[in-house]
């Protein structure tokens, strides 16, 4: 079995996916994949195969994908780098919660052990990234933190009931677009928001899920609104 640090951009980014739709109780297919990755299902095929050989996943007759204990360790690591660095961006370089994503992606190869010390310790210990997405290593498991938090998907909440936002799910943090949405509403980690609509014939894209935050009216659709972890106060 190869090294973690032998590992190539590509594998440790399909490893950092399973984990993280994985973390979110998804279902992890090739098509699934395949659509994250915007390539084609051979490709995805091929890169499964090759996990599968090197131990870090296992597939059952479904072609559902499970993470094995290496696979889970290698995906921690660079997790662990990559919300370490979105961390150093937002509080050390005072860069925006919403811009370091893909900063990040690219300096998480490229850390090493040392350097990774230094930045917990410059940063007192920090548990989550701007995203709140806990910290492998920081917290007593990333593998369960949303099940330890009780954290249920905003587009769940009930009307007329008061939450606090955890985490923006990891699964679509690349999506810069989304991110940059959620920052112009508000919809930061701790912001705490009542749910004031949520209709249940939304159609996708319609803005029909309202919520009162910070005083003020704020609309999204369920589609977001399912992007959005939150706990109950």
């Amino acid at each position: 079995m190869k090294t973690e640090e032998s590992l190539s951009a590509t594998v440790e980014e399909y490893l950092e996916t399973v984990y993280n739709m994985s973390a979110e109780d998804e279902v992890v297919i090739g098509a699934r994949l395949a659509e994250k990755f915007r390539v084609s299902a051979p490709t995805v095929t091929e890169m499964l195969k090759r996990l599968v050989r090197d131990g870090y996943i296992t597939m059952d007759v479904k072609r559902a994908v499970t993470l094995t204990e290496a696979g889970y360790q290698a995906a921690e690591a660079v997790l662990r780098r990559h919300r370490l660095t979105e961390r150093f961006l937002v509080d050390m370089l005072g860069m925006q919660w919403h811009q370091v994503h893909e900063e990040a992606c690219r300096l998480e190869h490229f850390i090493s052990g040392a350097v990774e010390a230094r930045v917990v310790a410059s940063l007192h210990h920090p548990i989550t990234c701007p995203h709140g997405n806990p910290i492998p290593g920081l917290v007593p498991s990333a593998r369960t933190y949303l099940k330890d938090q009780g954290a249920l998907r905003l587009s769940t909440i009930e009307v007329g009931q008061q939450v606090s936002i955890l985490c923006i799910s990891e699964v679509v943090e690349d999506e810069e677009a989304l991110i940059l949405h959620l920052h112009e509403k508000g919809l930061t980690p701790e912001t705490h928001l009542t749910v004031l609509a949520n209709d249940a014939s939304d159609q996708p894209g319609e803005e029909n899920f309202c919520l009162s935050v910070n005083g003020r009216e704020v609309c999204i659709s369920k589609d977001v609104a399912e992007k959005i972890w939150v706990t109950t106060l």
